[in-house]
């Protein structure tokens, strides 16, 4: 691997320094940064190689003193002066050392307020042409495949680290201390009082379907299928735990293997 740090420079002056690790020098890398990336034309953008590094912790060493040579300074475009591009095989924000110096109070929007607004437009931009890292095949996630293996392999976030239920277990989870929508069934007796709660029953539902206002009419095979008795929110299940008959919606989410009486001295399959 070829270890160059280099510095793109545009037309109007404005330049942006950063690091690469290539087998290819002239693989046309323009930079990875929030600002190279917002450019369209490049052909407007320029690069030279400022100095070769012998491995990448020497290539991270050089880098971070140009940085911080050029951070701040007029026509700087860099975000931070801190070398926190990475490579797959050695990406530095494992170290929680590094990862500490950009993250918190000590991140880039905290100290520089006053550009968020610039990062919050450049980045619709970004995602109105195209262009965003993080956007059709170019997300990593497309379709949940990170969320999936992650999950299969035991260590998605939500398995091991749940936010809501440390956020519960520390009294700040939003939905706490009053603030949740349906707390003392304000919600529920909110929609009741309204006519609109799924819960009413058949004869309301058709009277709903009738005049046209039933919220689950979004189509008109919808409408067709709630007409005829036939759409899955009228078919229903009897749970094998606790008895009830209920939709083959709330079976699949509340009942059947979620049961609450599941293993326990009520359940009936027991």
């Amino acid at each position: 691997m070829i270890h160059i740090i280099y510095k793109i420079t545009h037309k109007n002056g404005k330049y942006y320094i950063g690091s690469h690790s290539t087998e290819n020098i002239d693989d046309g890398y323009m930079g990875s940064g929030l600002w190279p990336l917002s450019i369209k034309d490049k052909s407007t953008l320029t690069r030279e190689i400022l100095e070769y590094a012998e491995d990448e912790k020497a290539k991270r060493e050089i880098e971070g003193g140009y940085l911080k040579e050029h951070y701040g300074k007029p026509g700087c475009m860099n975000m931070t002066d801190d070398p926190i591009g990475f490579s797959s095989e050695n990406n530095p924000m494992k170290n929680p050392e590094i990862a500490a110096k950009i993250s918190g109070d000590n991140h880039w929007l905290k100290k520089h307020p006053e550009r968020l607004e610039e990062f919050r437009d450049i980045q619709l931009e970004r995602i109105k042409n195209g262009t965003h890292n993080l956007t059709g095949n170019k997300n990593p996630n497309k379709d949940g495949a990170i969320s999936r293996k992650t999950a299969e392999l035991g260590h998605n976030v939500f398995q091991t680290n749940n936010p809501s239920i440390w956020r519960s277990e520390q009294g700040i989870h939003h939905w706490q201390n009053g603030n949740a929508p349906n707390t003392d069934g304000k919600l529920n007796k909110k929609l009741v009082a309204e006519g609109r709660h799924n819960f009413l029953g058949p004869e309301h539902n058709r009277k709903m379907i009738e005049e046209g206002k039933n919220p689950w009419v979004g189509s008109e095979g919808n409408r067709k299928m709630l007409e005829a008795g036939t759409h899955p929110s009228q078919q229903k299940k009897i749970c094998e735990h606790c008895g009830k008959e209920v939709s083959i919606g709330m079976h699949k989410r509340w009942h059947g293997n979620n049961c609450k009486h599941k293993g326990s001295k009520h359940d009936q399959k027991t």
